[in-house]
């Protein structure tokens, strides 16, 4: 193994941790909602990217149609929605 090998490999750990969370559950379907409602789309223009579960509920990042960064959402451990941002900037809405 060379050493870009590894470092590729070391690079990706933190991508694994949202391999297990599920991308259509309640916390992931929430967010998807209050997404859309706020970019005034279908839910067919949202799309949950990852999804990180916390003590404290979840972080997910959705891509929206058009948009030129994702939009982040937090839950609650119940699945409520306690935010919704987005992570570019204002103006490329």
């Amino acid at each position: 193994m060379t050493v870009r090998t590894i470092l590729a490999l070391l690079a990706a750990l933190p991508l694994a941790a949202c391999v297990g969370d599920d991308l259509t559950g309640p916390a992931a379907t929430a967010c998807r909602a209050a997404i859309a409602a706020q970019v005034g789309r279908g839910l067919s223009a949202v799309t949950v990217v990852t999804m990180t579960e916390t003590q404290a509920g979840a972080d997910i990042q959705a891509a929206v149609t058009g948009a030129e960064a994702p939009w982040t959402c937090r839950t609650d451990a119940a699945h409520r929605v306690l935010g919704v941002m987005y992570s570019g900037s204002e103006g490329a809405l």
